[in-house]
């Protein structure tokens, strides 16, 4: 199935909807993002359990910029889970092995969130900073070629 098809099915189904993207909002997403990674750096060690929700939430905000510059935003029950998986569509096989690396992470953040006796430690964190690294290297490309209004920060 294309991309494009899987979208409309997607759209049908309730969980992605047609939005065009206002550069703006772009900007303040990715902006967002890197705040949250920059506040990851700073209490990774410490406390692990913030460094990793800090690092997920700036690669949902990432993959959010990815899927609104294709014309989409997540919609209804699972946002996040639709939101990797559409960013996954859109970037292409070459992601693969992150996107699945980045859907494990959201499992973890989700059973971390709704049973909080599963604590994050040490080699979760490490686990999400080095896929998050990975991860902003490749769609910093991807996003520096797709729109050059927007402003891209530096390697993590």
């Amino acid at each position: 199935m294309s991309s494009r098809n899987l979208f409309e099915k997607l759209s049908k189904e309730g969980k992605l909807k047609p939005q065009k993207a206002d550069i703006d909002y772009l900007n303040a997403l990715i902006d967002a993002a890197r705040r949250n990674f920059e506040a990851a750096l700073v209490v990774r060690g410490r406390v692990d359990e913030a460094a990793f929700k800090l690092f997920y939430d700036g690669l949902l905000q990432i993959s959010r910029v990815v899927v609104l510059l294709n014309g989409y935003r997540p919609e209804g029950r699972e946002q996040h889970k639709t939101t990797f998986f559409a960013a996954g569509e859109i970037l292409g096989p070459e992601y693969e092995n992150l996107i699945k690396k980045i859907q494990k992470l959201r499992i973890k953040r989700n059973i971390c969130i709704y049973d909080p006796k599963e604590l994050i430690g040490k080699s979760e964190t490490d686990a999400i900073y080095s896929t998050a690294k990975k991860f902003w290297s490749k769609v910093r490309v991807y996003l520096a070629d797709a729109n050059p209004q927007l402003k891209l920060f530096e390697e993590l």
